[in-house]
């Protein structure tokens, strides 16, 4: 009897010993609840964290420097993934720049000059103003108005002294006439690398009316005045420099039948006007101007 209590109490022993052992496991494994971190004692200092481990072959950073923004791998610099921005600053994010200024609905006042170019015998000057409504971003009505100061050029005479007479010349007094225009081009490009400058080209066509008058060759005669329908088109480009201030240049061709003194004209002051030369001319001007919009200001709107 002995002999199996002994044997019973060594076994009974042994088990008391192998669950105590499963039990304390058991409770290591076990996470720890936020917050319940055991405190250090009283007077000791906290210990530092842990440094993060660096790749073979990688210096490790000195105290106080910012932590990288990618690992390296290979001696090439690896970026970190989405949505950790690290050490990544404003001067990193490149913005694509609203345009400088909107026309929708708004009033587009532009004083002109203009120079004909085709023409070697008389060359006009041409001082007026063009108004442009905008019924779109792209597209407009304009109404516009032109008085013209004509100026003789030298070819005038040598051709008279070639030909051994002087040809037919008409002045131009004035026009008016109502365009429509449409801008199918829009751009912008930096100027010196520091501002950048928007732009527009842009076409438009329309109908007008203009006055023109006989030069005559012999000054005693009588000129006559004639009152001619033009068509014309023109392409341009705008520059904007501010939200309401634009500079423009264009070529106007204008298109019309116009009538000129006859080159066999015999009479004298006293009889009356004949009958002119119907000629077919093509009147080619460079213009440029300064574009004023009103109102000044606009506000941007957005669909959300």
């Amino acid at each position: 009897m002995r002999r199996f209590d002994c044997r019973a109490s060594v076994i009974a022993l042994c088990a008391a010993t192998i669950l105590g052992g499963l039990v304390r496991a058991g409770h290591a494994q076990e996470p720890t609840p936020p917050g319940s971190e055991p405190t250090p004692p009283a007077g000791s200092e906290p210990s530092p964290p842990s440094a993060e481990p660096t790749a073979p072959g990688a210096e490790p950073s000195p105290p106080g420097a910012e932590p990288s923004t990618g690992s390296t791998t290979g001696g090439q610099q690896t970026a970190l993934p989405s949505g950790k921005l690290g050490s990544i600053s404003w001067r990193d994010i490149v913005t694509v720049p609203r345009r400088r200024i909107l026309k929708y609905h708004r009033v587009e006042i532009i004083p002109t000059y203009m120079l004909t170019i085709n023409n070697g015998l008389y060359r006009h000057h041409g001082f007026g103003g063009i108004i442009n409504f905008f019924l779109s971003e792209t597209l407009n009505l304009g109404i516009e108005g032109t008085y013209f100061q004509p100026e003789q050029e030298l070819h005038y005479f040598l051709r008279g002294l070639d030909d051994r007479v002087l040809p037919s010349v008409n002045r131009y007094w004035w026009n008016a006439g109502l365009n429509f225009g449409y801008v199918p081009f829009y751009g912008k490009f930096a100027l010196f690398d520091r501002w950048i400058l928007n732009w527009e080209g842009y076409v438009s066509a329309g109908l007008g009316v203009m006055q023109t008058e006989w030069i005559p060759r012999d000054p005693a005669n009588r000129s006559a005045t004639n009152f001619d329908v033009y068509g014309q088109v023109e392409i341009g480009m705008r520059l904007f420099l501010t939200k309401w201030l634009a500079i423009h240049a264009y070529l106007k061709d204008q298109l019309f039948a116009d009538s000129f003194e006859p080159s066999s004209r015999m009479d004298t002051a006293s009889d009356p006007l004949p009958k002119g030369e119907s000629n077919f001319v093509q009147n080619i001007m460079f213009g440029v101007g300064v574009g004023m919009f009103l109102p000044t200001g606009f506000e941007y709107k957005y669909t959300r």
